[in-house]
């Protein structure tokens, strides 16, 4: 039984074959198909998306991150009083690390809540 759109191939798994049946056209790889979507794009293959957070520290022109200022520290504190992870806040590596340490000691000397209250 032969059909126009599908080809019989066999497929080696093992000590065994079995037939795989597959359009006619789908006998090229994915490369060749991702090859020829890229071109489809206005600017080719650059991808349109949201612009890269900028540092809120930065441009406040704020260098040093002082464990007093609870006003400043709340804004990098989540509902549940935890340290707001890099990728919601938009703060570089650098000032992350600086704002952990703040915080904790905020919460040490019990300026900053460890838990959500009741």
């Amino acid at each position: 039984m032969s059909d126009e759109t599908t080809e019989t191939t066999e497929v080696v798994t093992g000590t065994t074959s079995s037939p795989e049946r597959r359009p006619a056209g789908a006998a090229g790889s994915t490369v060749a198909r991702r090859a020829a979507g890229s071109g489809n794009r206005p600017g080719g293959n650059r991808r349109v998306g949201r612009r890269k957070k900028r540092c809120p520290l930065l441009e406040a022109k704020i260098d040093y991150i002082d464990y007093k200022d609870v006003k400043l520290l709340e804004r990098f504190i989540g509902d549940n009083k935890r340290i707001l992870p890099r990728r919601l806040t938009g703060v570089n590596p650098t000032m992350q690390r600086r704002l952990a340490r703040a915080i904790k000691r905020a919460k040490h000397l019990a300026l900053l809540p460890y838990v959500q209250s009741i």
